[in-house]
């Protein structure tokens, strides 16, 4: 694939993705959520983390796991974020997909758009501390978890 090539099909990648976080706030979200990461790498990175998800009136505690291509450091990553097209809590978990590009050095942030296979769009804003150079794409996985109270000993 010649240069130029790879250069429009960065572009329109850029226009779809920036095209889609206008979209998204639009709306009213369906959702809120929080959570927070420690991730680390070296060529290849991996991160995990919890937060909790409020929808229709309800705390939802989930985790969070994934993995970064092109990822050198380590981070501790605090977001917020809304949700979007969720109809129930269920269609909340799922393997998220994203593409990202970023450098932290001591502290930084950023947003995200991503979306899972059940079309559950998530708008995050995070602030980064660390360091940590990511220049690949990645994707997580959110699991729900039951709450401390709910448990069964």
């Amino acid at each position: 694939m010649s240069l130029i090539r790879m250069g429009w099909v960065a572009l329109l990648t850029v226009m779809v993705l920036c095209g889609g976080v206008a979209w998204t706030q639009d709306g009213r979200p369906d959702a809120r959520l929080q959570f927070s990461s420690t991730s680390f790498g070296l060529l290849v990175g991996y991160g995990q983390g919890q937060g909790v998800l409020e929808f229709q009136g309800e705390r939802y505690p989930f985790t969070i796991s994934g993995f970064k291509l092109a990822t050198v450091g380590v981070t501790r990553v605090s977001a917020l974020g809304q949700v979007y097209r969720l109809r129930e809590v269920a269609e909340f978990a799922g393997r998220y997909v994203m593409v990202e590009g970023a450098a932290t050095m001591v502290q930084g942030g950023g947003n995200a758009l991503l979306r899972n296979e059940k079309g559950v769009t998530l708008y995050l804003q995070n602030v980064q501390r660390g360091l940590e150079l990511t220049l690949g794409g990645g994707s997580f996985s959110i699991a729900l978890t039951e709450p401390a109270e709910l448990a069964v000993p």
